[in-house]
C-alpha cells in the first residue's frame, strides 16, 4: 500500500510527533510511505520514511498514493481535489475553535471522505458541526519511558513541593492557559503556607510568574519529560479545550498527581477525584483549588497516584499505533473491494 501524508511542517509539538510516529510504523511495516512537506518546511524528528519536499500544498504536488492521510485542515482542500477517492481525513484537533479562517478549516469536514479522530470530545464536535461521525483511535504512550521508576514518591512536610507546568506563550498560544495558571498561582501562594516551586517547561522561551518561585526548563526528549514528572509532586494543564492532551496522560503514568481543565479531550482518561483533579477552563480559581487541594491532601494525592496509574496502563502507544494503522489499512481494504 502506498501511503502519502502531506503536512505543512514538522515542528516539535505533540501533533507532529503523532503524524512522524504513525508514518515510521506504516513504513517499519512495509507500506510504502511517503511525508510531503513545504520547502518552507522544517524537520525536527528522525524520518524512517520517504519524505519529498514540494514548492506548496496545492492539488498539483500532492503525489498519487493508495491512501492519502490528511492532517491540519490545509492538507485537506489540495488532496480531495487531487485524489478524492483515496483521501483520509485524521484530525488531531478540532481547528474551527482557533485557526483564523474558520470556515475554510470546517469545510474540510464537510468532505464525503473517512474521518479518523483521537478522543469521543473530538468525535462529538466533529458530529455536533457537521453531522458526521469519526472512527476514534485514543492515543497512548511509552510505558518502558512514562513509568513511576523504583523509587516511592515521598510526601516530606518540610520539603518545598514541586508543581510541573508546560508553559506556552500566552499570544500565540492562548488557549494552553497560561494567564489562567499565572492568576491561579498567585492564589496558591497567598492561601499555601509552605515551600513551592514551579518547573515551567517552555518550548518558547522565557516566560515570567511574578512573585513565584519558579525554574524554566528548555523542551525535552520523552526521557527527559518521564524525569521531570517523576520529580515533581503534581503536575498542572490549564487547556481551554484539547483533542486528547499527552501531558496529562504521561504524568499519571509516571505516578504523578494531575490537575487539569475538564479541556474535553482528557475525559477519555481523566476521572475527577479518582485519576485526576479536574477543574472548570478559563477559570484560576478553580485550578487554585484543585492545585492546593493536592498539596494540602496527601490521601488525596495518592489517590490521584493509583487511579492515575491504572488509568493510564490503558493508553499504550503500540495499542493506538496498531489501531492506527489498522484502521487505515481497512479504509484501503474496503475501497479495494468496492
Amino acid at each position: 500500500m502506498k501511503v502519502v501524508i502531506p503536512v505543512g511542517d514538522l515542528h516539535v509539538g505533540g501533533g507532529c510527533k503523532v503524524l512522524v510516529d504513525i508514518a515510521n510504523t506504516l513504513a517499519d511495516r512495509g507500506h510504502d510511505t511517503e511525508i510531503v512537506m513545504p520547502y518552507t518546511g522544517t524537520v525536527k524528528y528522525d524520518l524512517r520514511c520517504k519524505l519529498t519536499l514540494i514548492p506548496s500544498l496545492s492539488k498539483e504536488y500532492i503525489p498519487y498514493g493508495d491512501i492519502i492521510v490528511t492532517n491540519f485542515y490545509t492538507t485537506v482542500h489540495p488532496s480531495v481535489e487531487a485524489w478524492p477517492e483515496q483521501t483520509v481525513r485524521l484530525s488531531l484537533g478540532f481547528e474551527p475553535y482557533w485557526v483564523p479562517d474558520k470556515t475554510e478549516a470546517l469545510r474540510s469536514y464537510q468532505h464525503d471522505i473517512p474521518i479518523i479522530s483521537i478522543s469521543h470530545w473530538l468525535d462529538e464536535q466533529i458530529f455536533n458541526h457537521v453531522n458526521k461521525r469519526s472512527q476514534v483511535i485514543n492515543l497512548g504512550i511509552n510505558p518502558n519511558v512514562f513509568h513511576p521508576g523504583s523509587q516511592p514518591k515521598e510526601f516530606e512536610a518540610n520539603k518545598p513541593k514541586v508543581i510541573l507546568y508546560i508553559g506556552r506563550d500566552a499570544v500565540h498560544y492562548e488557549l494552553k492557559g497560561f494567564n489562567d495558571f499565572a492568576e491561579a498561582m498567585k492564589i496558591v501562594k497567598k492561601e499555601y503556607p509552605g515551600p513551592f516551586i514551579v518547573h515551567m517547561i517552555s518550548p518558547d522561551g522565557e516566560l515570567f510568574l511574578p512573585e513565584i518561585p519558579y525554574k524554566i526548563f528548555p523542551a525535552q526528549d520523552e526521557e527527559g519529560m518521564a524525569k521531570l514528572y517523576r520529580s515533581a509532586d503534581l503536575f498542572v494543564s490549564s487547556s481551554w479545550f484539547e483533542a486528547f492532551s499527552l501531558p496529562p496522560l504521561e504524568a499519571m503514568a509516571c505516578g504523578t498527581p494531575v490537575v487539569t481543565t475538564n479541556s474535553g479531550g482528557v475525559l477519555d482518561f481523566c476521572t475527577d477525584l479518582e485519576s485526576a483533579f479536574l477543574t472548570m477552563p478559563k477559570n484560576p480559581q478553580s485550578l487554585a483549588s484543585g492545585i492546593l487541594s493536592i498539596m494540602f491532601s496527601e490521601t488525596l494525592a495518592k489517590k490521584l497516584i493509583k487511579g492515575g496509574l491504572q488509568s493510564a496502563q490503558h493508553f499504550t502507544k503500540a495499542r493506538y499505533l496498531s489501531e492506527m494503522i489498522k484502521a487505515i489499512e481497512s479504509i484501503y481494504e474496503k475501497r479495494m473491494g468496492s
